[in-house]
């Protein structure tokens, strides 16, 4: 995106009273500042601004005011209009850097934090933010580096551990990212979010009472966190505990269910624990209503339609989850199965190859991705991706087993029981099973291709 243009400055006389105008302007905007009028301060500094274009100060000021009201674009503006006149004022510079990052142009939130801590390299709070526009680009060893730079500013600060958490848990290291949060959590015991964060973590470890217990610590501190009551829901279900679950919804109000896309996903996900299927697609219908782009909310109406035998409509719905993207290594996981079943086996692959980037020791991302490529008569794709789940757990049985059906299906028999020979007597009936089917195939194999040599012969010695 390209960086905005600061509207130039032009010379305008002024008399005496102007000034004194415009300072009492500023002064009195300062007084509503500090009441929290913002609108007001606002005007007032405009009509100051007006008046003199020229006061680096009252520009900053103009733009903070509009930074509290959550005009971020003009903010921005009205920042870079500060810095033409003072280009190394570091709190605009910061200010500037904050709502570049809140408006998604991280490229140029950390060229202007860049700017702020080669100015002040003690400058901490930039490195924080710094850290975070790196891990929306997916630059997590500049991210790394920013966090140990900040670090060299101020030892120990919450938000640099909190943001560092985001980077690493984006990659699938969730220990080092707990620890991190659980530093900010020492830190700064009210940080808004980190239970959260340390809910969801301990959730993609399968530690789901640990997850639980974070959940109810968000809930203790905002009691109308809807995502926090979404994520003790999901928990809850998942832990088998659909009671407990139901009685967390009934402490909502209605009026505030009604409102909140989380609140109504939490129902939805409930009643469909309770197969109470139409009451479900009614919630997540709801939700999807206030936000089309929910996560995970098209991937469960697929499920009600899929169990309803209704196979167009569950394709449907899990085109449109496909179209969001999902970057969730839980959600990868649920739709490349319901893909695998509903055979768009094409997509699956997609969302398989997806989730082995963002796990890639994870052995049931492999193991799917190598039945979705033989599904698709991938064989050479599909006994990589079988390797590869070896190298991760080399006594999976599953692994194993597929592979053995994949290169026996190739004609590759002594192969396929070379790859089942570790399993041994006793890895069950299913391998016994297998074994035997294998060498019976191979037995045939052999079998055709003598009696193809004989009627060869044959044929020769008539001619």
């Amino acid at each position: 995106m390209a960086a905005t243009q600061a509207v130039p400055l032009s010379v305008v006389p002024m008399e005496r009273n102007d000034w004194t105008d415009a300072e009492r302007r500023v002064e009195r905007a300062a007084e509503l500042f500090e009441q929290r009028k913002l609108d007001e301060a606002l005007e007032e500094l405009q009509a100051a601004v007006g008046i003199n274009p020229y006061n680096a100060g009252w520009l900053y000021n103009l733009a903070l005011t509009l930074d509290e009201l959550g005009r971020s674009d003009e903010a921005i503006d009205a920042y870079k209009q500060a810095l033409q006149l003072e280009p190394d004022d570091i709190a605009a510079l910061y200010r500037l850097g904050v709502n570049l990052h809140r408006g998604g142009r991280y490229r140029e939130a950390i060229e202007t934090l860049e700017k702020v801590t080669s100015i002040d390299s003690e400058f901490e709070s930039a490195y924080c933010i710094r850290i975070a526009s790196h891990t929306e680009l997916s630059e997590h060893d500049e991210a790394e580096q920013a966090f140990y730079l900040g670090r060299l500013a101020k030892e120990h600060c919450p938000t640099c551990y909190f943001n560092m958490g985001v980077s690493l848990a984006a990659r699938g290291l969730y220990d080092r990212a707990i620890y991190c949060w659980q530093r900010t959590l020492e830190l700064q015991p009210n940080h808004p979010q980190v239970h959260l964060k340390l809910a969801a973590a301990f959730r993609s470890r399968g530690e789901l009472q640990r997850a639980r217990k974070h959940a109810l610590a968000r809930l203790r501190q905002a009691p109308r966190d809807d995502r926090a009551m979404l994520e003790l829901v999901d928990l809850l279900l998942q832990l088998g505990r659909s009671d407990d679950a139901g009685a967390q919804l009934e402490t909502v109000a209605p009026g505030a269910m009604q409102k909140s896309p989380n609140l109504l996903y939490a129902r939805g996900i409930w009643l469909l624990a309770k197969d109470r299927l139409a009451e479900a697609a009614e919630a997540f219908f709801a939700t999807l209503q206030l936000d089309p782009t929910f996560p995970r909310a098209h991937l469960r109406m697929a499920q009600i339609r899929l169990r309803m035998g209704k196979l167009i409509e569950a394709k449907t719905h899990l085109r449109s989850e496909l179209l969001l993207r999902p970057d969730d290594p839980r959600t990868l996981s649920d739709l490349a199965n319901l893909l695998i079943d509903t055979s768009e086996t094409r997509s699956a692959v997609v969302c398989l190859r997806r989730l082995t980037l963002l796990r890639p020791n994870d052995l049931f991302a492999w193991q799917n991705l190598a039945v979705a490529h033989f599904l698709r008569h991938q064989y050479d794709d599909g006994i990589a991706a079988c390797h590869r789940a070896l190298e991760i757990q080399s006594d999976s049985t599953a692994v194993m087993h597929n592979l053995a059906v994949a290169l026996s299906d190739l004609g590759r028999y002594d192969e396929a029981l070379a790859v089942l020979a570790p399993l041994g007597p006793g890895a069950g009936d299913d391998c016994a099973d297998l074994i035997l089917r294998i060498r019976l195939q191979r037995g045939r194999a052999k079998l055709r291709y003598y009696l193809g040599s004989l009627f060869g012969l044959l044929s020769s010695s008539r001619r």
